[in-house]
């Protein structure tokens, strides 16, 4: 439709005098109205910052379909939310204090505009961002059969978001009680309809087999009782679609409207509300809610949050001196790691990913039998790892342990978005109200033939996302140990596993090296010398350290170093204790990770114990060369870290440099 096609739709517009809609509604879509205007009003004073979308003339938009829900039901919505949290929470007073940026606000200032979160509401910017979470949020209540169900907002801009698509086919697959709203006011941001949105609205989500209703906000009798039946079918358990076309009277944000003023005057002059301010009896109504709005305006405690109770780190930071033995049991790490991932469904958890459920068991066979054993928590999903994610974290935010699965750690770069938007922020952004322990599986790494697109590492992309903790685990130890230890932690976590150390046995000890383990949650691991002082630090992790463990008699025959090897758990937070008391001792460094090494892991490390000044006789950072990672196997390992690599590069810093043992 066009703009032509709305204006027909709104030229009849409404007869204030046969209204069909009850008083309550009318009243709460008058407040919003004039909430809204008092946002544009308190930003032109300089009382509020950032910025703000008003949804003026949309707000039946929200009237219809959020003021019909229950408290049991979930609302995710945009950038334009105002209206969606005033109808869904009808807490007007604190959405106002919110973004005069008050602690007395619905997130105590921290989210203004844009990020706010009750229970049973949440909004972000990005657009669709929140549809596959909210996807989750839905899937839980079906498979707990909890009452409720789940509702995000979108604009038609939104249709060009493949998030979206991801969760229209995860909805429809899981048949999730999702009802998504597509509010097309023709515009996105300066954008027409026309140029940003190709082919039909409704014929999208009907091609992934979703039921569709539309509507729209000239017709209000039509509009209440078409949100109503797109509800109930929704409450069956099924997905639906409801668009309902409407018009935007102010600017995207504050004022920068691009759009002709003689249009925008149409839709204005057969605005509902504004006709409806023409009686006497709502314009009475309206001077009673600006009262209202203004008191509490001039009445609000101006307290803000301080730094301090803002601050608050999520991640693990714990250091301990205590160290202890490590004994494993025999058997593989894929086994090892079936067997942590199995007790974590005794526990209750959820896992998702493409491939896991059986027969296929994973494409490493690590979940094999788990969904045999658990169908309703283990399931299978398209290839969308943006939407699976998306899925786990609304699991995660309706109180499951969630687990989602990448196949290969390539395809992380997909979960960016889920990531950084979303799990990382959640905390903090909705003021510590919630959490997200969802956690993110996925094998990374080379040495398997699968050439340059599933064979990288790229776990440094990783480790500088804030409040996401990132692990590595490695069969040096029962991956039992920190999957238990998991349960503990209430962030979102990378779990970074190793497709070559699937099939080794678990570490069995040595005769000349003795394993301990930092005595706290996701402790790192040190290889230490029984017979002689080590001379060499080396800090590595996952199937590398392994690798290297593997061969430490060897290191030491060619290069006449003792080493200590220190297996990190952790990378991020990045806690260098261990490291530095055995450089302590040796003063002499070697960091070896999977990935190249320029802004790396080993760099952190090294920046860290400088910052703590810290003396070095020797240091050197081995990684992978900074190319893609050649299918052919010779070439293959002649660019990753095998221990032939890292021997030759030790010994040609020594000699270079004139290096004694």
């Amino acid at each position: 439709m066009n703009i032509e096609d709305f204006k027909r739709l709104a030229q009849p517009g409404l007869n204030p005098n046969q209204i069909g809609l009850s008083s309550h509604l009318i009243e709460e879509a008058l407040r919003i109205r004039l909430v809204e205007q008092k946002f544009l009003e308190l930003f032109s004073q300089g009382k509020m910052n950032g910025t703000v979308h008003t949804c003026v003339g949309q707000e039946f938009c929200a009237v219809a379909v959020a003021g019909q829900l229950t408290a049991d039901d979930w609302v995710t919505s945009n950038h334009r939310c105002h209206g969606h949290f005033i109808s869904k929470t009808k807490n007007w007073q604190g959405l106002i204090d919110e973004l005069m940026g008050l602690e007395s606000g619905v997130c105590k200032g921290l989210g203004s505009s844009q990020h706010l979160y009750a229970k049973g509401f949440l909004s972000n910017g990005p657009q669709a961002a929140l549809v596959p979470v909210a996807t989750g949020i839905a899937l839980h209540n079906k498979i707990h059969k909890q009452e409720g169900i789940a509702v995000s907002y979108i604009g038609e801009g939104t249709l060009g978001e493949g998030a979206l698509y991801e969760a229209f086919n995860l909805a429809s697959i899981y048949q999730a009680p999702h009802l998504i709203v597509c509010e097309n006011n023709l515009y996105s941001q300066s954008t027409p309809q026309t140029i940003g949105v190709s082919g039909s609205v409704l014929d999208r989500p009907k091609a992934f087999g979703i039921k569709t209703f539309e509507a729209d906000t000239w017709n209000l009798e039509n509009l209440m009782q078409v949100s109503k039946a797109a509800i109930d079918y929704v409450r069956t358990g099924h997905p639906a679609f409801l668009v309902i076309r409407t018009y935007r009277l102010n600017a995207h944000s504050k004022g920068d409207d691009d759009r002709d003023v003689s249009e925008v005057q149409f839709f204005k002059d057969n605005d509902p509300l504004t006709k409806l301010l023409g009686i006497e009896q709502w314009a009475t109504l309206a001077q009673k809610i600006v009262a209202q709005i203004d008191d509490h305006v001039a009445n609000v405690n101006p307290e803000v949050l301080s730094f301090d109770n803002y601050v608050k780190d999520q991640l693990p930071r714990k250091i301990t001196a205590k160290l202890e033995p490590v004994f494993n049991e025999k058997k593989r790490m894929v086994q090892a790691l079936n067997g942590a991932y199995r007790k974590t469904l005794e526990a209750g958890a959820f896992h998702i990913g493409e491939d896991i459920c059986d027969p296929y068991g994973g494409a490493f066979k690590v979940t094999k039998g788990l969904s045999t054993d658990f169908p309703l928590m283990v399931r299978n999903t398209s290839i969308s790892e943006n939407g699976l994610l998306g899925v786990a974290i609304g699991m995660a935010l309706m109180g499951a342990h969630s687990f989602a699965e990448i196949m290969f750690g390539d395809f992380m770069t997909h979960t960016l978005d889920q990531l950084i938007s979303n799990a990382s922020k959640i905390h903090h952004m909705y003021a510590f109200q919630t959490s997200v322990p969802v956690r993110i599986r996925t094998p990374m790494g080379g040495k398997r033939g699968y050439g340059p697109t599933h064979s990288q590492s790229l776990e440094k992309h990783f480790l500088g996302i804030d409040n996401v903790g990132v692990i590595s685990l490695s069969s040096l130890i029962d991956p039992v140990v920190p999957i238990e230890e998991s349960k503990e932690v209430n962030f979102p976590l990378v779990i970074l596993e190793s497709k070559v150390d699937y099939g080794k046995t678990l570490w069995g000890g040595s005769e000349y090296f003795e394993l301990n383990r930092e005595a706290k949650i996701f402790g790192a691991l040190r290889l230490n010398p029984k017979v002689a002082a080590p001379s060499l630090t080396i800090v590595s992790y996952g199937e590398t350290a392994r690798h290297i463990a593997d061969h430490l008699e060897r290191f030491f025959e060619e290069t006449d170093f003792v080493p200590e090897l220190i297996c990190l758990t952790q990378l991020h937070p990045l806690d260098t204790n261990l490291v530095e008391r055995s450089v302590k001792k040796t003063g002499r460094l070697l960091t070896v990770e999977d990935g190249s090494v320029d802004f790396g892991l080993g760099a952190e490390i090294l920046s860290k114990l400088i910052e703590k000044g810290q003396f070095f006789r020797f240091v050197l950072r081995v990684g992978a060369e900074p190319v893609p990672v050649p299918s052919i196997t010779k070439l293959e390992l002649e660019v990753l870290p095998t221990i032939d690599r890292i021997i030759a590069l030790v010994n040609a810093k020594k000699s270079s440099h004139g290096v004694k043992s």
